[in-house]
């Protein structure tokens, strides 16, 4: 075995060498047997498939030619190691194929010694690790990917703390200094008005008069209020109407191209009705834009939106802070969100949101 690549054989099945030959023959492993000159003096049909040289090619050749250039030095390391009769069990590195890509193999050898227990060479086994070193790869890209979005997460968590904190001190502030004071200085009339009901009925109904006016610039405050949180038209006559709104508020022509009739899940609604008023607010804003475009697609799996205008381009997402709530609320349903604003070109704004899976 140690001087041909094939053990002569007369087809008697009891011979061991036919046995070994055929075992040989039939191992998955690349076995290439080296002499003590790092000669080539076995090399089996896996070591051709795995190394693409054929037998004919490499007996003989000597200086450890599966070697790529960087590690010639730790092959010629191994080499020796095996000579002075240590094992080699599951050494992970990389060898040449003849077409000089590098193959990743794991590598187990050990001293052949004939009669007398001398070493006359190495034996050693390749097996090729390419689809398990592939799949680690992929395993360590979604690990990588899934801590991203683990981040991703946090981050989009915080920020939707912070906005919550941030509008709950708006309407706060909105309500103390609205609706509030208006209804506590309504409070005040009234008392002097009841005061004067019996001594100056002139005078209390001209004070009740104005109370009553006071009282619907408040409720007046106290809609607008309620419209900033969820609009009573989306609720009440859906996603083409409340559009509709939007677009017949905005400063510039805004085409509505396409959009449903029928009623989406109250959740992709309302964050298409939220992308589209914060798209259509930052047309205004920037753009410098003389008209907007408006289209929602419906599809099985939810819905596709899409905002664009024919302003100046050159938006940049990571300072659009009204980009980062939307994000998030398009991701928190499982969807996507995209910004293409080459400069000069206008900007289009595109998210696609799922819809939600049913409740059982």
């Amino acid at each position: 075995m140690r001087n041909a690549v094939a053990i002569p054989v007369n087809h008697d099945p009891e011979r061991p060498e036919e046995r070994l030959q055929a075992l040989i023959d039939a191992s998955p492993l690349a076995l290439v047997e080296f002499g003590l000159d790092t000669r080539i003096r076995l090399w089996n049909p896996a070591a051709e498939r795995i190394f693409g040289w054929t037998a004919e090619e490499m007996l003989g050749r000597a200086g450890l030619p599966m070697a790529p250039p960087e590690k010639v030095a730790e092959a010629e390391q191994l080499f020796e190691r095996v000579l002075r009769g240590e094992s080699i069990n599951d050494f992970e590195t990389v060898r040449l194929h003849k077409d000089g890509t590098l193959v990743p193999v794991s590598i187990a050898a050990a001293t052949v010694k004939d009669s007398s227990g001398r070493g006359v060479g190495n034996m050693v086994a390749y097996a090729d690790i390419t689809e398990r070193k592939a799949q680690d790869a992929e395993v360590h890209r979604l690990n990588a990917e899934l801590h991203a979005r683990l981040e991703d997460l946090a981050a989009s968590r915080a920020r939707i703390v912070t906005a919550g904190d941030v509008e709950r001190r708006r309407l706060e502030r909105n309500l103390h200094d609205g609706a509030q004071q208006r209804l506590v200085t309504i409070a005040l009339s009234l008392r002097l008005a009841l005061a004067k009901l019996d001594s100056d009925p002139v005078t209390a109904r001209g004070m009740l008069e104005d109370a009553g006016d006071e009282l619907t610039v408040a409720l007046d405050e106290l809609r607008e209020l309620a419209r900033g949180l969820h609009p009573a038209v989306l609720t009440d006559r859906g996603l083409r109407a409340a559009v509709e709104a939007l677009a017949g508020r905005a400063p510039i022509f805004v085409a509505i191209d396409e959009i449903p009739d029928e009623r989406l899940p109250e959740p992709v609604e309302a964050a298409t009705y939220y992308l589209i008023a914060e798209a259509l607010t930052n047309v205004a804003k920037y753009a410098r834009a003389s008209r907007a475009h408006i289209r929602v697609e419906p599809r099985d799996s939810g819905v596709v939106v899409e905002v664009s205008d024919d302003g100046i381009g050159g938006a940049d997402p990571a300072n659009w802070s009204g980009l980062c709530g939307l994000a998030d609320r398009v991701e928190a349903l499982g969807g996507s969100l995209q910004v293409n604003s080459p400069a000069g070109g206008g900007t289009t704004l595109r998210a696609e949101i799922p819809r939600p899976p049913p409740t059982t």
